[in-house]
């Protein structure tokens, strides 16, 4: 197969879940599958033209690639990744940068350097109250750097009763997420951080975590997983 065969049928996969209304999130679970069960020269074709659409975006199908490989968990195609970003980061727009660190991030995978601490001080500087999602990725890989930023957004942003609180209570969830599966992090940790800093937005995510936990929706985790912020309810 050439780079236009395999373009042509991702998107004639494509168009057999353009009804399903989630966000593509089926096609690529389906087409990861499909690449999973495909022998290993084909898989070989596939990835590499992964790697040139993330690079060039020939076909359309940059953002397809990354989510087909965050899906498929090929950290193994992380170090490709990253000289990708290297070699074309003083060319390509915010957009294109954000999407592979964001990558890289899921696959957890540990860059080189300061290859994501520098991308999210320069995000944060042109993007202000827009970086939550990359700062909690951040922590699960470095912690140590990670947690005092997450926790000077916290400090900035959530008090007052803003829309920008309303929207961080709404992604209590996804905080919790990554944080209760990670050993290296703590909820109580990032709160107690929080509060040095505001102590008003201190409590009102201890109000959050304490909301969540007593829900419904914290019931996928088990005791265990939450026990480690037990502090939180002191």
């Amino acid at each position: 197969m050439n780079n236009s065969d395999i373009a042509n049928i991702i998107k004639d996969i494509k168009k057999e879940y353009n009804a399903y209304k989630d966000g593509g999130r089926t096609f690529i679970q389906h087409l990861a599958q499909k690449i999973q069960n495909t022998v290993d020269e084909d898989k070989t074709q596939v990835l590499n033209f992964f790697l040139q659409e993330i690079e060039n975006n020939s076909h359309g199908l940059f953002s397809v690639a990354l989510q087909t490989i965050i899906e498929l968990k090929y950290i193994s195609l992380a170090p490709e990744i990253e000289k990708i970003f290297i070699k074309n980061k003083g060319v390509k727009d915010e957009s294109w940068k954000y999407s592979i660190i964001e990558t890289l991030l899921k696959l957890n995978y540990v860059a080189s350097s300061s290859l994501y601490h520098d991308f999210i001080i320069d995000y944060m500087k042109t993007n202000p109250g827009k970086e939550f999602f990359i700062l909690v990725l951040y922590c699960t890989i470095e912690p140590e750097k990670g947690m005092p930023l997450l926790s000077d957004f916290y400090a900035k942003f959530f008090h007052g009763n803003s829309q920008m609180q309303s929207f961080l209570e709404s992604r209590i969830g996804f905080l919790v997420s990554y944080f209760t599966e990670n050993n290296q992090l703590s909820l109580a940790e990032l709160n107690r951080l929080v509060m040095l800093k505001n102590e008003k937005a201190g409590q009102n995510l201890k109000k959050a975590l304490l909301d969540y936990f007593d829900s419904n929706l914290a019931s996928k985790y088990s005791k265990e997983l939450i026990g480690k912020d037990l502090e939180l309810y002191n």
